[in-house]
């Protein structure tokens, strides 16, 4: 308890001794340039410049230095589908040569699931239909044969192909 009230006397008497002494008798000015100079303007902007240069030369030699966030290049391991479970939860496929691995993603940790020998064949997907194939298909559904099927088919194939 001393020590505090000991630091809290020395601080007291710093700030009374520092408001105390006696002001010069003429406040020098600063030689330097107005704040909305021109000169002071373009040192501003060179120094943003330099600011940036550094930060993007940074994330260039990060990416370079860390093969897997570059994009292009698939390595032995890669994500062959995922799928979101909850908000921070996910089960992810992994490809590892010819094995697959079944892996369960929380925020506790990783944990394996399965482990596949032989790889899941490739889902085949559907091209995506257009607006017109799908509100063609919506309005049959609502009204079956009351639209005229030989003209709906050859808009929705003539709308479909670019």
């Amino acid at each position: 308890m001393s020590k505090s009230r000991l630091l809290i006397f020395l601080f007291c008497q710093w700030s009374v001794a520092a408001h105390a002494a006696p002001p010069s008798a003429a406040p020098v000015m600063n030689s330097s340039p107005a704040v909305f100079s021109f000169s002071a303007i373009l040192e501003l902007f060179s120094a943003l410049v330099a600011v940036l240069l550094v930060f993007l030369g940074l994330i260039w030699v990060l990416r370079r230095l860390q093969p897997g966030l570059g994009g292009g290049q698939r390595g032995a391991l890669h994500i062959v589908a995922s799928l979101p479970l909850g908000t921070r939860e996910r089960l992810l496929l992994i490809q590892m040569g010819k094995q697959q691995l079944l892996l369960g993603v929380t925020p506790a940790g990783i944990t394996l699931l399965h482990t596949l020998e032989a790889a899941l064949p490739e889902a085949q997907v559907s091209p995506p239909v257009s607006f017109a194939g799908w509100l063609y298909k919506a309005m049959e559904r609502r009204n079956p044969g009351r639209w005229n099927s030989a003209n709906a088919k050859e808009q929705h194939s003539d709308s479909s192909s670019p």
